[in-house]
């Protein structure tokens, strides 16, 4: 017990230290800044899906929401940053219970069809509703304004002010899985007819879970917003919801570490990729293939169980 508080102890100073250092490692600050909002989105989407097993093609519409709703409100509202984010979370969170609702009444590839079909219906309204969104333009303009002293202009600075979101990302989501409600969560991956059979109310369990994972989406749709200055319609779009499934997969789902690591791999790999080659997706889904095969939990759920075995 006293090697694994100490080699936690370590992994948390170093990790601490590795993403305080992490921009000076990118080719560009705003990539780093882009791998921590897409590890934000992973953090939430493993709690539904590595957690509770309910795979979902939908979550592109709350990271779009909450993009949208962020961007929204700090160009008509003049607001400071954090509260444009907040009302872009607090939109997500609202369509996410009526689209759970209904969602976690089917099981399985119904399920992903219900969610497909609703993030569908989302993007198809922004892309008509050009008055608001911009249409396939995109939300342009969106603003940085100043927090007092703290000028979010500076890519540095939002770096870190990104990287203060993704901390408590985190531990909200340790926290969350470690607790009785994330052990129930396990249960209804493993045997929801049992969980039933057991007196939990496992339709609510499900809810609950699914807006959890919509508040870590609209949370990362908030903060791309703010990262591009623009929202443009494809964070509606079925490519954010294949990258995220494809994050967590490869990272190991049920872990919280493996989609972060995911995060990190696969928004790299593509930045890396799309800047030298035009047949990019063919290759990241020739890796996506391969590990999936070879690393059937993961790549770093596989390589964590098979050399850090204390």
């Amino acid at each position: 017990m006293k090697i694994n508080s100490k080699y936690s102890l370590w992994g948390i100073i170093l990790g601490f230290l590795f993403f305080l250092l992490f921009p000076f490692m990118t080719p560009y600050k705003a990539l780093a800044s882009q791998i921590l909002i897409f590890a934000i989105f992973a953090i939430g989407y493993d709690i539904l899906f590595g957690y509770t097993g309910l795979l979902s093609f939908g979550h592109a519409a709350f990271f779009g929401l909450g993009a949208y709703g962020t961007g929204l409100s700090l160009i008509h509202l003049s607001i400071p940053v954090p509260l444009g984010i907040l009302i872009g979370v607090i939109i997500s969170i609202l369509i996410a219970f009526p689209m759970g609702y209904l969602s976690i009444r089917s099981r399985g590839i119904y399920f992903v069809m219900v969610t497909l079909a609703f993030a569908q219906l989302i993007y198809f309204i922004a892309f008509k509703w050009r008055a608001l969104t911009g249409g396939d333009d995109g939300l342009q303009g969106v603003p940085r304004p100043a927090l007092g002293p703290i000028n979010l202009d500076s890519e540095l600075v939002l770096y870190y002010f990104i990287l203060f979101f993704f901390i408590v990302s985190v531990m909200l989501g340790i926290r969350i899985i470690n607790s009785p409600f994330g052990k129930t969560l396990q249960c209804l991956r493993e045997n929801e007819d049992r969980a039933k059979s057991i007196g939990y109310n496992t339709n609510r369990f499900k809810l609950i879970s699914f807006v959890i994972s919509a508040f870590f989406a609209g949370l990362a749709g908030g903060l791309y917003a703010v990262l591009q200055n623009f929202v443009p319609l494809l964070t509606l779009g079925l490519d954010i919801s294949g990258d995220i499934v494809v994050i967590t997969l490869i990272g190991g789902m049920g872990t919280l570490y493996g989609p972060i690591m995911g995060a990190m791999a696969i928004v790299f790999l593509k930045n890396l990729l799309s800047s030298y080659i035009n047949i990019w997706p063919l290759i990241l889904g020739l890796l996506f293939v391969v590990s999936v095969m070879t690393f059937r939990k993961g790549v770093f759920k596989e390589l964590k169980e098979k050399f850090l075995k204390f």
